[in-house]
Parts: structure tokens; C-alpha cells; sequence
């Protein structure tokens, strides 16, 4: 332990550390206070323990977790360097928590507990859908905010990442793994093995076991869910696949989990999808990002009035242009239904001097506006229509196989 707490400073901030929160294999993370007394927490690189493998793993978690806007996944606030014994060591901010996993076992509730899990869940999945697999994924490494009680994965340390998503892939050498041999899988204790997402796939499911039993599986005759909660044993079919010893016997990826739990019927297991343009992971019911519209410029010839929209109007945006939700008031013969929109040009026929020609200007503006609100109201409802009916579909798969394996368990020829 460091006889003398550091101050770690930025271009922007300073943070005083407090305390020591925990040390692991390459260095140190400290408890801090900013500036403007708001606590924090600091990982910083131990200078005795600093090598080019250990910088470059450090860069790849530092810029991967800047990068990451995800609630079940550690942001990162700020970051800088400092000398420690005349050695150069990076260092990053983020948020302080109350503590890990490992406390929030200790009063977790069996009822909150596969909220919890599904949480976990979409932290890996949204790695996962980065091109990053964690590799040491374990109760110590899953934050916990008491407040409100919700879980963030952090220490990426040994992850595996995707060259063309962070600055460096950086492959870990047999000789320097450092994950927890209590949970990591078969084949990271394999010279030579392929470990990859399924390894995480491994150490979801002794999680899941541990929620509710306390108990890590090892082995044959293990606790199971069932005997505690006995609503949920078929949670314990869901650990088994997830923690067999071939990687290509376990789900392929989080997706494959979250259909069973969501065929099961548990209403909070949301679907996630990576969104290449934005580099983010958003929830697969939330609707598609829409611009609003706006009239950019006019034109009028022949008796015609032209206003040019900024973009092409989608087809469902021309209906609710046409036919306004709610209502709406309009000049005698000139209403919404009367306007022909053709890709971005919103046209009509008038013959009528300026004074005129300005008022239902303004009255097309908010029709316009209207047909934004209404195209966002129709786009969620649409999304909405679309998840629920994934969601049947997967409480049908479910419901046919336990009918399949029922009948050919218990009917006998």
C-alpha cells in the first residue's frame, strides 16, 4: 500500500485521493475527491508494474470506455498522466459506486435478482456488439450503485478488442492472463485455446447460478435456482447451456440468451442493436432517429406555390402532413389534404397576392411541425408493434420446444 495518497491533476481538474478501493495486477484504483468536493474513483498504472503489453490493454480499455454512452457499462469522466517514482502512468476518472456485485449479493432480493442479471446482460451484449469480449467477468469487476440499485461492468483490462472498433488490437499472452480461474471458462485454462464472447457466455451462467443460490457451479450436483425459487427453476436448463464445457455447446452470443429469458416472458429483457453511423448500441424498440423537417426556401411560378423541405418527406410523414392528428384549422380550400408533397417539395395551386400567399405560408409551417410530432408518434408505435411481435414469436419457439421435449420425455412407445 502507498505510504502517501497522490493527487492526480488534468488540464482541467485536480483529484485527491482518499483511500485505496483495490489493487490488482497491474495497478491501483483509488477512492478521490474533484475540485468541487464531488467523489470519484481513480485507475491509475502501477510504475513497478508498467510494460508496453500492460499500456496498450490500458489504452484500449481507457478508449473504449470514453467511447461507450451505455448505463450498464463504466464512462469514463477524465484522464491524464502522472509521475510516480519518476515513471510515467496513465490514469483515468469515473464515477464512484457503492460498491460491486460481490456487496450487492450480500441484500439482493430473489425477486430483483434476474433485473439485475438482465442489466449485466446488456453491458456484455452492448461489448459484444462493439467487436469486445470481456474475459474476466466476475462479481469484483460489476459496479454497483446503491442508490438506485443498477450494475455497470468495468476493468476491461484483458478484454479482447476489434481492431477496426478501438486504436489497437492487443492479443494476451498465455504467460500474463489474469482472469479469476473461479470464473473463467474451460478453455482459458487451455495453452493454446481459442478464447473468445463465448467465454463470457461461461461466466454469465455461473453468475446466474450465484444470484440466487450464493453457490459458484463447479462440477456435477451443484446447487440449482429451482431449489430456492421454485418459480424460476427453469432458469436452471438456461445455466446449463450457458456453462458447458465446449465452447460451441453454449449460446453464441447474449441475443440467444435474452430470446429464452424473453420466451420465458420476462417483460424487462429489452434486445439491443449496434448502430454502425452513430458507433453506439440502442434498445431494438426504440424508434429509428428521425430529423424533423423544415421549409428551407419557396418558389412560386405560373400560379403555383413551391416550399422546399431540407430532406425527402417519407411516405408516413406525407400522412400525417395530409391528415393532421388531432385536428387542425386551415384557410377555406387551402387545408392540409390539399397540398401535393413530392420528395421534398410541398406544392399547391393559388392565385392570390403576398398578404395571402404569407398567411398560409405560416399555416403550412405548422402542418409541417404537426407531421414531425405525428411521424415520431408513428415511427414508436410502429417499433412497439414490431418488438411485441418478436417478442411472440420467441414466447412461441419456447412454449413449442418444453411441448417437444414433455412429449418425448414422458410418452412412451
Amino acid at each position: 500500500m502507498p505510504s502517501k495518497l497522490p493527487i492526480f491533476e488534468t488540464p482541467f481538474e485536480t483529484y485527491k485521493a482518499t483511500e485505496v478501493l483495490g489493487e490488482g495486477g497491474s495497478g491501483r484504483v483509488y477512492a478521490a475527491q474533484s475540485g468541487n468536493d464531488k467523489p470519484v474513483a481513480v485507475k491509475c498504472l502501477s510504475p513497478e508494474r508498467i510494460n508496453s503489453e500492460r499500456l496498450k490493454r490500458f489504452k484500449n480499455e481507457l478508449t473504449f470506455c470514453q467511447s461507450q454512452r451505455h448505463p450498464n457499462i463504466v464512462g469514463v469522466i477524465d484522464a491524464g498522466i502522472i509521475f510516480t517514482k519518476e515513471v510515467k502512468c496513465p490514469f483515468y476518472v469515473m464515477p464512484k459506486y457503492a460498491g460491486t456485485l460481490r456487496d450487492f449479493m450480500k441484500v439482493i432480493r430473489p425477486e430483483h435478482a434476474l433485473q439485475v442479471f438482465n442489466q449485466i446482460l446488456d453491458g456484455i451484449e452492448a461489448a459484444h456488439l462493439s467487436g469486445v469480449w470481456h474475459r474476466d467477468i466476475k462479481p469484483e469487476n460489476i459496479l454497483w450503485d446503491k442508490l438506485n440499485g443498477s450494475v455497470a461492468l468495468a476493468d476491461f483490462g484483458i478484454a479482447h478488442f476489434e481492431e477496426e472498433e478501438i486504436y489497437t488490437a492487443v492479443e494476451t499472452k498465455i504467460s500474463s492472463r489474469m482472469a479469476n480461474f473461479q470464473y473463467s471458462s474451460p478453455e482459458q485454462r487451455m495453452r493454446g485455446a481459442t478464447v473468445d464472447q463465448r467465454s463470457d457466455i461461461f461466466s454469465l451462467g455461473l453468475i446466474l447460478n450465484e444470484l440466487y443460490t450464493g453457490h459458484i457451479p463447479q462440477g456435477t450436483g451443484y446447487q440449482r435456482i429451482g431449489s430456492v425459487v421454485k418459480e424460476l427453476g427453469y432458469l436452471d436448463e438456461i445455466v446449463e447451456t450457458l456453462i458447458r464445457q465446449k465452447p460451441q455447446d453454449r449460446p453464441s452470443s447474449v441475443r440467444e440468451i435474452k430470446k429464452e429469458l424473453i420466451g420465458r416472458k420476462n417483460a424487462f429483457v429489452s434486445l439491443q442493436r449496434y448502430e454502425q453511423s452513430k458507433n453506439q448500441v440502442i434498445v431494438e424498440s426504440d424508434p429509428p432517429e428521425f430529423e424533423g423537417l423544415s421549409i428551407v426556401s419557396l418558389d412560386y411560378e405560373n400560379g403555383r406555390l413551391s416550399l422546399i423541405l431540407n430532406s425527402n418527406a417519407p411516405f408516413g410523414w406525407i400522412q400525417e402532413f395530409q391528415n393532421p392528428r388531432g385536428g387542425h384549422t386551415s384557410i377555406m380550400g387551402y387545408g392540409p389534404e390539399k397540398f401535393s408533397v413530392n420528395g421534398n417539395a410541398i406544392t399547391i395551386g393559388v392565385r392570390e397576392n403576398e398578404t395571402f400567399i404569407q398567411k398560409l405560408v405560416d399555416y403550412v409551417k405548422g402542418y409541417v411541425g404537426a407531421a414531425n410530432n405525428g411521424y415520431m408518434r408513428q415511427l414508436t408505435e410502429n417499433a412497439k408493434i414490431e418488438y411485441a411481435k418478436k417478442r411472440k414469436e420467441y414466447e412461441d419457439q419456447i412454449a413449442e420446444a418444453n411441448l417437444r421435449k414433455n412429449i418425448l420425455t414422458n410418452v412412451k412407445i
